[in-house]
């Protein structure tokens, strides 16, 4: 039977009139009766008269098309849906959540709950609630019951490192990259509660958010340098940063069989607990030092700038070539690079000067003394009396616009090393990324097993966005996670009754649309079909 297909290759998009045959091997296939040209070659309205003489030449009258009721019965959106079915079916999790539901002997479909709240995630990122009252908004879900999603996330919080493991092994299989780089970091993640219950995964600590009282978790992730996940695990609230370094590398290397890697870490993750730790598992490291913790004699040295003969040159964000100067200096059985930079001594100088500002006010209130005394370059001098500490703030001057970075590999050129660590501005891009494009907090789930599963269900939608940017962003065409979500928003298409018929119409594509559909390969919706043929395009 005869159909039209747009072939879209470099040059444009053709439109094809093919035929389905069996060929002589009994196999069905197609061969093309008549190409009409390239699609952009035609207007909008040479295609409509295209159509209707077609509809004609098939036996139906053109009054048909133009005579009757014709009522819109809804309008939802396609694109979310097809973007993270196919960010499933990358992963291989389909299988993966359908093999978990059949484990379970579920009663509800797991994989119909979850693709909501990714989709929502996406979206606009809401509460569970709100997912369960907008599913009508999306073309391609089945109807799920609100108390499903909850039961959905209980099973993710149950098998979050299986699902960690599978799309850190797809990536490697599909693509045979090769794990040499890991980049580590920690955030909080807080809730909108101060409750506290002993032993639970809620707790009062120091916020990143600045979110005072509030309960939080520690979230720490792993990326590698191409922002893939590699894993993330979950601490108490309470819990010291630096103590999550070594139980992260215990399980990268025993889930993953990981030989060899270059551990890339801010300098919150230092301690020499760790670095010890590191290097007992064989692990390369490149993590930021603290400057102002080593040795005298190796402070003077590092903060001499007459010292800093060599140079590193890298590109901005804008693509605008930096010149820093640095010196490299042999300490133990490591080597530390120190680099100096204007701008980031003007930076260093302006969080001090906001310190002293604050420590100005806080001598004003006592109560606040003897907990933020330290904090703000204030001292004691007697019973609850406390002044600006001059010496303090001097030493601090002379480390304005120092970055220190240390390292136990002796293979890879200074400014390689110097490169790697830049790169650390990735993991930052993740977790702003799950902050604030996935709205990942605050969270208002109170049990561990909800908390866990909100997080997993946060960490798969990442992955998938990752995913699919990547496949995306090519020198033609580059787009952000926002310029994405512009663009999947503008996928509508509304069912519409035409007399006794029910009409699927397809909203104008948008500018990038097809480019995204190509390189997903997804499938494009014709501008009309019937009801009956939606399921062959989602």
């Amino acid at each position: 039977m005869p159909f039209i297909r747009i072939e879209r290759k470099k040059s444009g998009s053709y439109i094809r009139l093919l035929e389905s045959y069996r060929n002589e091997e009994g196999k069905s296939t197609n061969r093309i009766l008549y190409s009409l040209g390239k699609l952009e070659d035609y207007t909008p309205e040479q295609l409509r008269r295209i159509g209707i003489k077609l509809y004609e030449l098939g036996g139906g009258e053109i009054k048909a098309l133009l005579q009757g009721e014709i009522k819109e019965l809804s309008r939802c959106n396609y694109g979310y849906f097809q973007v993270i079915k196919k960010g499933l079916q990358h992963f291989g999790l389909e299988r993966l959540i359908q093999r978990i539901s059949r484990k379970h002997k579920l009663e509800f479909n797991l994989l119909d709950s979850l693709v909501l709240m990714m989709v929502e995630r996406i979206h606009d990122p809401s509460s569970k609630r709100s997912n369960y009252l907008n599913q009508e908004d999306y073309l391609g879900l089945e109807a799920v019951s609100l108390h499903h999603l909850y039961r959905a996330l209980d099973r993710l919080a149950e098998n979050s490192l299986i699902i960690q493991k599978e799309i850190f092994q797809t990536g490697r299989d599909l693509f045979n990259q090769k794990l040499d780089l890991v980049f580590y970091d920690v955030t909080t993640l807080y809730f909108e509660s101060e409750v506290v219950k002993e032993g639970s995964l809620r707790q009062k600590g120091f916020g990143k958010d600045g979110k005072l009282g509030k309960t939080q978790v520690l979230f720490c992730m792993l990326i590698d340098q191409d922002k893939n996940p590699i894993g993330y695990r979950l601490f108490k609230g309470n819990t010291y940063e630096g103590h999550t370094f070594e139980k992260a590398l215990e399980d990268l290397k025993q889930q993953y069989q990981i030989d060899k890697v270059i551990v890339v870490a801010d300098r919150g993750m230092l301690s020499e607990k760790n670095l010890n730790h590191i290097e007992s598992h064989g692990y390369e490291f490149i993590l930021g030092e603290r400057l102002k913790s080593l040795p005298r004699e190796i402070k003077e040295t590092m903060i001499d700038k007459t010292a800093f003969r060599q140079e590193w040159i890298y590109k901005d964000n804008q693509d605008k070539e930096i010149k820093i100067q640095y010196q490299a200096l042999e300490y133990g059985n490591r080597t530390i690079l120190c680099t100096y930079s204007e701008k980031r001594a003007r930076k260093d100088k302006s969080e001090r000067d906001q310190k002293i500002e604050k420590a100005k006010r806080i001598l004003l209130q006592p109560s606040q003394l003897k907990k933020k005394a330290q904090h703000y370059f204030l001292k004691s001098i007697g019973k609850e009396k406390y002044i600006l500490d001059e010496d303090k703030i001097k030493e601090s001057e002379k480390y304005d616009g120092f970055l220190a970075i240390s390292t136990n590999n002796a293979t890879l050129k200074h400014t390689q090393i110097l490169d790697q660590y830049k790169q650390l501005y990735k993991i930052e891009h993740t977790f702003r990324t799950f902050k604030n494009h996935l709205e990942v907090r605050p969270m208002f789930h109170w049990t561990d097993k909800r908390i866990e599963g909100h997080i997993c269900l946060c960490y798969i939608t990442y992955a998938i966005l990752n995913f699919v940017l990547k496949k995306i962003n090519t020198e033609i065409i580059q787009i952000s996670e926002m310029d994405l979500r512009r663009q999947l928003d503008k996928m509508q298409i509304s069912l519409v009754q035409h007399n006794d018929e029910l009409i699927y119409i397809r909203s104008t594509q948008q500018k990038n649309e097809a480019q995204i559909q190509q390189k997903l390969a997804l499938k494009e919706l014709p501008p009309f079909l019937p009801q009956s043929d939606i399921k062959k395009y989602l």
